[in-house]
């Protein structure tokens, strides 16, 4: 086992996950009903649902050492750094969703309005985004924790009595990246284990639909993707070697897991050796990216709703798409960042502000369709997009966290690069 695992390590991550993402994809084809097949595609859905049993205490622990870090040593800085982040993040997720509508007045034959049907007014659609923020805040435990995480991180790190506490979040944080980047070498394996259940999870019935929605997903976040990398070269010091290279790694990664947690270790790694990004910024931007980012799959949700309104006979239009962008675009901020953790999440609030008669059977259709390759596509580009939003904060905000040199804490838990 030994023996086999040190020649893997020699053969580069991208490789890896690519072939080991083929060969979980022909067994799942080739092998539907064998048991032993069926058996690996279920070990490998045991890490991805431990991260998500855990995301609350995980995400709550790295943000607190983010900020900790930022107040501890870069001072009053730290705040502007972290407003310019979400900033960034919020107005990427308008941009892309306006982008997907655009996509979806090309390719889909929807009205802007359905006969008879009143368009809501301004003041309805100030109050259902309302509504939206009053529910996320009461009732997500993840977004609970990501303004938990600031607020505790800011706090221990303001005042030097806490001190002794924010260095314990430091140290907790490194030890959490430690432990992942060990577990580098279980990843293209889980990726081979679940892509079996890709060819195994849909059956003849709705595969016309299934089909269209998955190219039109791979259409707009593939162009999206490319549009970004000539963004990372145009915006900033980036040459294109340092480009292809972290999107090697993390695109595939990211696209054979579904689940932007399962991506955090390798998008953290790769973003500092690939693209050159500090250890702050890479662990904030991306920290910060895997739990707010969710733009790929908010374009996703966005086709998808289309896809599942003409399945079901639904009559839709493109004004209701507008309409939605809003409340989707403030869901994509915390929706769990797990595979098709967006499709659980969002398929009830679409179907309410949908006025759809069976919201039940239209809750179960929505998450069957938003699963497979659909997630996985969409993934790729969240993942992606936050070492981008690293290399420009870097390259035109560094300054921010230049005010201080970074002291090493004895409680802080050496990590290694790997090798």
């Amino acid at each position: 086992m030994a023996f086999t695992l040190h020649y893997l390590g020699k053969i580069p991550l991208p490789i890896r996950v690519v072939g080991f993402l083929v060969v979980g994809l022909a067994l799942g084809f080739s092998f539907p009903h064998h048991e032993a097949v069926n058996m690996l595609f279920v070990s490998g859905t045991y890490f991805p649902k431990t991260i998500v049993t855990f995301a609350a205490f995980l995400i709550f622990n790295l943000l607190s050492a983010a900020m900790a870090k930022l107040m501890l040593f870069h001072k009053d800085k730290a705040g502007k750094m972290f407003g310019l982040i979400f900033t960034m993040y919020l107005v990427m997720g308008l941009i892309s969703l306006l982008y997907v509508t655009g996509w979806i007045a090309l390719f889909a034959t929807v009205p802007f309005t359905l006969p008879g049907v009143e368009v809501p007014g301004p003041l309805a659609w100030v109050t259902q985004i309302g509504e939206t923020f009053a529910n996320i805040l009461t009732q997500q435990p993840l977004l609970q924790a990501l303004v938990g995480a600031m607020f505790v991180g800011w706090l221990s790190a303001k005042f030097e009595r806490l001190h002794r506490i924010a260095y314990g979040f430091v140290a907790i944080g490194d030890g959490i990246l430690w432990f992942f980047k060990k577990l580098l070498w279980y990843y293209p394996i889980m990726i081979g284990c679940l892509a079996i259940g890709i060819p195994m999870k849909f059956g003849a019935k709705g595969m016309a639909l299934y089909g269209q929605g998955v190219l039109w997903v791979m259409l707009t976040t593939c162009i999206w993707v490319v549009c970004m990398m000539f963004a990372c070269r145009l915006l900033t010091k980036r040459t294109w070697k340092q480009i292809l290279s972290y999107y090697g790694a993390v695109w595939p990664t990211g696209f054979g897991t579904g689940g932007s947690y399962d991506t955090l270790a390798v998008n953290i790694i790769s973003a500092e050796q690939d693209l050159g990004l500090k250890e702050d910024i890479a662990e904030v931007s991306i920290v910060f990216g895997t739990v707010l980012n969710k733009n790929c799959s908010t374009m996703s949700v966005l086709i998808v709703t289309i896809i599942v309104s003409q399945l079901l006979n639904i009559p839709i239009s493109l004004t209701e798409i507008i309409m939605m962008i809003p409340p989707v675009m403030i869901l994509g901020l915390e929706s769990p960042g797990i595979p098709g953790g967006a499709g659980y999440f969002m398929s009830p609030i679409i179907a309410v502000l949908l006025g759809v008669p069976d919201q039940a059977t239209y809750v179960t259709t929505f998450v069957a369709v938003f699963s497979g390759l659909i997630p996985m596509f969409s993934t790729a580009g969240n993942t992606t997009d936050d070492g981008v939003i690293g290399a420009f904060l870097q390259d035109h905000f560094g300054h921010l966290l230049e005010s201080a040199k970074e002291v090493v804490h004895p409680m802080a838990v050496p990590v290694k690069e790997v090798v």
